[in-house]
């Protein structure tokens, strides 16, 4: 059990996080009763207050539907592991509470209950737990091989330099070095790890004396560091100078037993601001630049040159732009129908979202769902959702509209939400979905990636009455045993074959191919990206149940997708209809 120290002499900084005008001045007084010093600003604030000061403790007011409060709770404690998330408001019942805990709030308060003991109790405990946090983040930004720090903590580190840069708020210029030796693996193979590990301590020591400042080992024998310089300063100047001192100080022998090793090196380097101002995109430049230098000659070093490498420039961060999305609803699910193929008719859709951006206006998701997945943002937006589907569905059923099947996708970084399973479930009762309509797509690489970890998921969701479908079918890995074994009805074909349908004899035959397998099965099959009657006709003269595509329809906003419903729409003329 955690001691509880007694208060500080020195002021707690404490941030008060509130985005709907909660009077907080009753918490604010408990809080410099207790020598503690607050700042309050809404959550669209918070990241800048976040960076500028060294926060103890982070005081959040729910204030908004259960989504949002959990979607910034989430967001904090990604960002801030180590700064304890106090949760403070008036309606916090048990439910809430344990489900807020679950996503890793620290503690929580009532504003209307709250008494001085109440107060010391959670400061004394949650700054123990910020301590107990620090000590181990000092602990893991090391090296252990070399005492150097270590990658991440550099990587953080040179991101908050180029921040400043960004923001012309340094007087400096950077260049980031990237080192590695050249026949490294050979020597390992050799003489056995032991013997690296001795090269690759002395490697750093050499540069630790040529650069003391900000360096670390990227791996192996491969290291990088920051050579800052006035911006009055010539920049190339002093990296010619340091890139010579590093060739001639590493090419210096290393003692092995009674031998003396050469290994010679190679180098790269990338420039900032003038190449970059990202830290991934400075980092892959300059990695770039060492591999150029090991091919062109041993011992050299290269500076990048951006007329010889493909830019790769990374998108403006987003992530606290998602935050707001999801806070101040600025999703969208559209709608693409999935078609009966020999009667016409629309029997289900996909659910496909999309960001109504207020000044950039409609995202597509391949701009913004990679940054979701890298940040756990999927996690909270998949929620949202879902309760939105189930939404849709009772409004459709409320106007006397049947569909047989609504659809969206799941990935597997969802999966990896321990609370995935319970969450739902949460959902389905608070919103009263109708699981016999709601249907899960899985791709291929969710399916059998951590095969285990998602077929138990699976069978968990499946017992709320949930359908699955595998989307993407024929591009994977498939196990069709698996297949058999998983509550999976139905199985989609990849558009890539279905456009092929009319001009490649290989994809005919992957097509008919994939529809007798999903017949042996036992399945429904769906094919995707259907745009002519030809490919329409092909598919319905070989058993495929369903498509979908722009043949029928775009994916489309709700109205628009009732539209078609209430309209009866389906594909006349010459068609599958009529084989």
């Amino acid at each position: 059990m955690l001691s509880v120290a007694p208060n500080s002499p020195t002021s707690v900084e404490c941030l008060i996080i509130d985005s709907c005008g909660f009077d907080t001045s009753g918490v604010v007084k408990h809080l410099q009763q207790h020598q503690c010093s607050t700042q309050q600003c809404s959550f669209d604030l918070a990241t800048d207050r976040l960076e500028h000061t060294d926060f103890k403790l982070i005081f959040l007011h729910t204030c908004f539907t259960d989504t949002n409060a959990l979607s910034e709770l989430h967001y904090l404690r990604q960002q801030h592991p180590h700064i304890p998330v106090i949760l403070f408001d008036e309606n916090l019942d048990y439910e809430r509470i344990d489900e807020s805990m679950l996503w890793r709030a620290n503690d929580f308060i009532c504003p209307s209950k709250v008494t001085d003991e109440t107060v010391e109790r959670v400061l004394r405990y949650n700054l123990k737990i910020h301590q107990y946090h620090t000590e181990i983040e000092r602990l893991n930004q090391l090296d252990p091989l070399t005492g150097m720090i270590n990658r991440q903590q550099f990587h953080k580190e040179l991101s908050e330099q180029l921040k400043q840069l960004r923001k012309n708020e340094s007087a400096s210029h950077f260049a980031l070095i990237s080192i590695d030796l050249d026949g490294f693996r050979r020597f390992n193979n050799i003489n056995g790890y032991s013997a690296g590990d001795m090269v690759v301590r002395e490697m750093s020591k050499r540069l630790a004396e040529l650069a003391p400042g900000l360096i670390c080992r990227q791996g192996n024998d491969e290291f990088i560091m920051l050579l800052e310089v006035t911006a009055s300063a010539n920049l190339l100047q002093h990296v010619t100078l340091i890139c010579n001192q590093i060739l001639h100080s590493l090419t210096e022998p290393y003692n092995h037993h009674e031998l003396e090793v050469i290994l010679p090196c190679s180098i790269g380097v990338a420039l900032a601001p003038e190449h970059s101002c990202e830290t991934d995109n400075l980092i892959n430049q300059a990695t770039q630049a060492r591999i150029k230098a090991k091919e062109n000659s041993s011992c050299s070093y290269i500076v990048f040159d951006q007329k010889y490498h493909l830019s790769n420039e990374p998108h403006v961060a987003i992530e606290p732009e998602l935050i707001s999305a999801i806070r101040r609803n600025e999703f969208e699910l559209f709608y693409q129908p999935r078609v009966d193929i020999l009667s016409g008719k629309i029997i289900g859709a996909e659910g496909l979202i999309r960001w109504r951006h207020p000044q950039k206006g409609l995202i597509y998701p391949d701009v913004f769902i990679p940054t979701a997945e890298r940040t756990g943002l999927i996690v909270p937006i998949g929620y949202w959702v879902i309760q939105q589907a189930g939404e849709d569905i009772q409004r459709l059923l409320a106007s006397n509209l049947e569909i047989k099947r609504l659809s969206i996708n799941l990935s597997f970084r969802q999966f990896q939400d321990s609370y995935l399973c319970r969450t739902i479930q949460r959902l389905i009762e608070k919103y009263s979905i109708d699981t016999s309509i709601l249907e899960f797509e899985l791709t291929e690489s969710a399916l059998f990636n951590n095969e285990l970890h998602v077929r138990e998921g699976i069978e968990e969701l499946h017992k709320l009455g949930i359908n699955f479908s595998l989307d993407d079918f024929g591009t994977g890995y498939s196990s069709f045993s698996l297949l058999q074994k998983l509550p999976i009805s139905s199985l989609k074909i990849d558009r890539s074959f279905v456009s092929g349908v009319n001009n490649s004899p290989d994809d005919r035959e992957i097509v008919k191919a994939l529809i007798r397998l999903a017949h042996s099965l036992n399945k429904e099959v769906i094919a995707e990206g259907v745009e002519t009657l030809q490919q329409l006709n092909f598919l319905a003269s070989y058993g495929c149940h369903q498509a979908q595509g722009y043949l029928y329809s775009k994916p489309v906003p709700y109205e628009e997708f009732k539209h078609l419903l209430e309209n009866g729409y389906e594909i006349t003329g010459v068609s599958a209809a009529n084989l």
